[in-house]
């Protein structure tokens, strides 16, 4: 007899039944993945100097773990001569 051959099932539908079954667990994914995630926690310090001494600052606090966040120089008195330099620094709170 003849043997009918027997009909391949479209790949779109494959897809549709694969997609179908790992929903859920996609699902389950992305909710604990957000559930991770916490805003990390930091530590600040201010350091002042009277002098532009800005490698040996940065040294000092960056062996510590300390990043630079900020660095500002402002005028220390009405004549606009003489400076005070100010670094911010950061680093995770332990």
């Amino acid at each position: 007899m003849f043997k009918r051959p027997r009909q391949k099932q479209p790949v779109f539908d494959n897809m549709k039944n694969s997609i179908r079954n790992f929903a859920p667990l996609l699902v389950v994914v992305a909710i604990l993945a957000g559930c991770a995630t916490t805003a990390a926690k930091w530590e600040y310090r201010t350091r002042t100097t009277d002098s532009p001494k800005g490698k040996a600052v940065l040294d000092e606090y960056g062996q510590g773990g300390w990043e630079l966040v900020s660095y500002t120089s402002r005028p220390k008195d009405a004549t606009g001569t003489n400076f005070v330099y100010q670094y911010v620094f950061k680093r995770p709170k332990k």
